[in-house]
C-alpha cells in the first residue's frame, strides 16, 4: 500500500492531476487508519524527488545559483553566467517550473488528505493519531507554501503587497488568484498555528541507535517528520520573513529551550562532527532519501561526496566561504577528512557521506531545518547587540571558533551572513538569506547589482494560459 500511495503523487502536466496511477480505490484507501498513514507518508516520499528537496531545492539548483560550487569541467560550469539570474529563461525555467508544479502537486494531495480527515477521520482509531496526522498535513502545507513564497514572491521588506502565489486550501481545480505576499505569509502562519495546536501532544520520539533503526512505528524518528518543534521552527522562519522579530524570537527560543519531562534538552548543538557529520542532535526536520525512491548516478546511497558536479575546483573559494583569514582552520565545518575532502587545488563536502554514520537512522538524511538556524534567527531578532552576539557565539563556540562582538547593526548582519554561508553549505538555505535581506551582491555573485527580478522566480506561463491562476 505504501508504494501505491507514493504512486498517487506522481507529477503530471497539470499539478492538480492527482488521479491514482494504480488500481487502488481512494475510497477504499481511507476506510482504514493505515490508508491515512500511507497518504501522508507518500507526501514525504515525493518531497524527496531530485527535482525538489532531494536535490534542486537543497544542495542542487538553490546552492548553485548561490555560487557554492565551482567546476569548469562539466555541464554546470556556466553557473557563473548572469543568464542564470533571469526569470524566466531557457536556463532556469525547467527548474523553477518543476518547483511550482511539484510543490502544488504535494499541496493538492495534502488538501485531499485534510478533506478526507474531515469526512472519514473516524476511521483513525488510535488515540491521538488523528491530531498528529492533521497537524503534520497542515504543517507540511505551510512549509511548502512558504518555500513557494520565498521563491516566487517578492523581496518582502520592499514589496509585501505584490501579487505572488495562490493559496489553495480546497481540493478542486478552480482558478485561483495570485495573493499579495502579505496575505500568503499570514496564511502560512495560520496553517502553522493550527498545526501547532494539533501537535501539542507530540511525543517527540527521537533516538539514534547504534544498530538497527528506531523501530517501524509511525511515530518514531520524529526528526524525519513535521513534528511539534519543526512547526515552531518554521513559524520562527515565517515570522522572520514577515519582519515580526518579536514573534520570530519567541518561537526560535521555544525550540532552543525545548526540554523533555526529565529536563534534558531535546535538541543540542554538536561540538565534534568526527563521528557525527550530520550533527544529529540538531536535526529538527529532515527527509530520509530512501534509496529506492532516490537513485543517484553513482551508488544507491544519497552521497553528495561522490558526485562530480558539486565540487570546489578552486580551494581558495572554500577558504573564502569559511572566512579562514579571520577564523583559521579551527572550524569543525571545514575540517579536512571530516567535513570536506581537501586537496591542494579542490574540495568536496563530506556532509552526506554514508561512511561511519553515527546511527543507521541517519542513512540518506537531508536536513531541512536545524538548530543552528534557530540561534541565528534569535541573533537577528534580539533587541540588542549584546544579546545577539550571545546567540551567535553559542554556535561559533560549538563549531570551535572564538567569540565575536557586534559593534553595529551592519556588523550584526555581516557576521550572520558569514555564519549562514558556513553552516548551511550544500543545504540550499543561504539564497533565501540573501533575498530576504535584499543583498545587492554576495560572495562570487556574477551580477553587478542584484534586484528583486534577479531573486524572484517567474510563475510558469502555462499556469496563466491554462487559467489556473489570474
Amino acid at each position: 500500500m505504501l508504494a501505491a500511495a507514493a504512486l498517487m503523487l506522481t507529477a503530471c502536466n497539470d499539478w492538480l492531476d492527482v488521479e491514482p496511477k494504480t488500481n487502488v480505490d481512494e475510497d477504499q484507501l481511507y476506510q482504514k487508519e493505515q490508508g491515512f498513514k500511507e497518504a501522508l507518508t507518500g507526501v514525504y516520499i515525493k518531497m524527496c524527488d531530485a527535482t525538489l528537496y532531494g536535490r534542486d531545492l537543497t544542495y542542487g539548483f538553490m546552492d548553485q545559483i548561490a555560487q557554492r560550487y565551482v567546476n569548469s569541467q562539466n555541464q554546470y560550469a556556466d553557473y557563473a553566467q548572469t543568464t542564470w539570474y533571469t526569470y524566466p529563461s531557457t536556463k532556469t525555467e525547467g527548474y523553477t517550473n518543476a518547483f511550482w508544479s511539484g510543490n502544488y502537486n504535494l499541496i493538492a494531495n495534502l488538501n485531499n488528505l485534510l478533506r478526507r480527515i474531515d469526512t472519514d477521520g473516524s476511521n483513525i482509531r488510535t488515540a491521538g493519531l488523528r491530531d498528529i496526522i492533521t497537524g503534520e498535513a497542515l504543517a507540511l502545507r505551510g512549509f511548502l507554501y512558504f518555500d513557494l513564497l520565498r521563491m516566487f514572491g517578492p523581496i518582502y521588506s520592499q514589496n509585501a503587497a505584490s501579487p505572488s502565489i495562490p493559496y489553495r486550501t480546497q481540493f478542486n481545480s478552480k482558478e485561483a488568484k495570485l495573493l499579495p505576499a502579505s496575505a500568503v505569509i499570514d496564511s502560512v502562519i495560520a496553517d502553522l498555528r493550527r498545526a501547532e495546536i494539533s501537535l501539542e501532544a507530540d511525543s517527540m520520539s527521537i533516538s539514534f541507535p547504534t544498530t538497527g533503526t528506531d523501530g517501524n512505528s509511525f511515530l518514531s524518528n520524529r526528526f524525519n517528520r513535521m513534528n511539534k518543534y519543526a512547526v515552531k521552527a518554521e513559524l520562527a522562519r515565517a515570522y522572520q520573513w514577515k519582519g515580526d522579530k518579536v514573534s520570530a524570537l519567541k518561537y526560535a527560543l521555544e525550540v532552543i529551550n525545548a526540554r523533555r519531562a526529565s529536563g534534558k534538552t531535546i535538541f543540542t548543538l554538536v561540538t565534534d562532527n568526527a563521528q557525527d557529520r550530520l550533527l544529529s542532535t540538531e536535526l529538527i526536520f529532515a527527509l530520509n532519501m530512501d534509496s529506492e525512491t532516490f537513485p543517484d548516478q553513482v551508488t544507491n546511497d544519497f552521497e553528495l561526496a561522490s558526485w562530480n558536479y558539486y565540487v570546489l575546483m578552486d580551494v581558495n573559494r572554500l577558504y573564502q566561504i569559511f572566512d579562514t583569514s579571520v577564523d583559521g582552520l579551527n572550524d569543525i565545518r571545514i575540517r579536512d577528512g571530516v567535513a570536506f575532502n581537501i586537496s591542494s587545488n579542490s574540495a568536496v563536502t563530506l556532509k552526506y557521506s554514508q561512511d561511519n554514520l553515527k546511527s543507521p537512522a541517519l542513512k540518506n538524511t537531508m536536513p531541512l531545518i536545524r538548530l543552528a538556524e534557530m540561534y541565528y534567527i534569535a541573533a537577528e531578532s534580539a533587541p540588542d547587540l549584546a544579546t545577539a552576539a550571545r546567540y551567535l557565539n553559542a554556535v561559533r563556540a560549538a563549531r570551535g571558533l572564538d567569540d565575536v562582538t557586534l559593534s553595529s547593526e551592519g556588523d550584526r548582519l555581516e557576521q550572520l551572513e558569514k555564519e549562514y554561508r558556513k553552516e548551511f553549505y550544500a543545504e540550499g538555505q543561504i539564497w533565501y538569506f540573501y533575498k530576504r535581506n535584499a543583498y545587492k551582491t554576495f560572495l562570487n555573485c556574477p551580477v553587478a547589482s542584484m534586484t528583486e527580478a534577479n531573486y524572484r522566480f517567474a510563475v510558469p506561463d502555462d499556469e496563466v494560459l491554462l487559467g489556473n491562476v489570474y
